[in-house]
């Protein structure tokens, strides 16, 4: 086992908004022993920023990365097979990820960071989301397993490089 090259330093919780929705909650409460709600087929939405924070620190370059995650449970268009999650949720968490010296090396650090730190905020919101409704009357829910690869910046060598500071939002059925 060999630390990470990116490594997660602070952990803050921005929003945790958490309320059951009566319109797609279950009539019975749910056995949380037996039951877990997983989201196939609901709209989950997020949206990833990154901003450098000490570019020059003696153990390699920081960032903020932040992380909301939406789920409203709003129909956009007609779905046949759209399903709905018993809570509407809106979570926003940030961290402060440090890249080593040298991670340049494996790839775009713009990359490296934005991925693997999505990444470690997604886990953080999974199990704060999981606790807070292990006592909620609709029980328990888990967010899927995710990837945040599709936040890779082309490389294309037209393409003009990042902005310090940038946003990606993106939404998402779970099938």
């Amino acid at each position: 086992m060999k630390p990470s090259p990116i490594q997660l330093l602070q952990l803050t919780f921005k929003r945790v908004y958490v309320e059951v929705d009566q319109a797609h909650a279950p009539s019975e409460p749910p056995n949380p022993f037996t039951t877990v709600f997983v989201f196939d087929g609901v709209s989950i939405t997020t949206e990833v920023g990154l901003a450098e924070v000490d570019m020059d620190h003696e153990r390699g370059p920081m960032y903020l990365v932040s992380l909301q995650v939406l789920i409203d449970n709003k129909c956009e268009t007609d779905e046949p097979d759209r399903k709905f999650s018993p809570y509407r949720i809106d979570i926003e968490a940030a961290g402060i990820v440090q890249l080593a010296k040298g991670a340049d090396k494996i790839g775009s650090p713009h990359d490296l960071v934005t991925v693997n730190g999505a990444s470690l905020l997604w886990s953080a919101v999974h199990e704060q989301l999981l606790t807070l409704t292990s006592r909620m009357p609709a029980g328990p829910v888990m967010l899927p397993t995710v990837h945040f690869h599709d936040l890779k910046q082309p490389t294309i060598e037209t393409v003009e490089p990042a902005a310090p500071q940038t946003k990606a939002r993106k939404a998402a059925k779970i099938k």
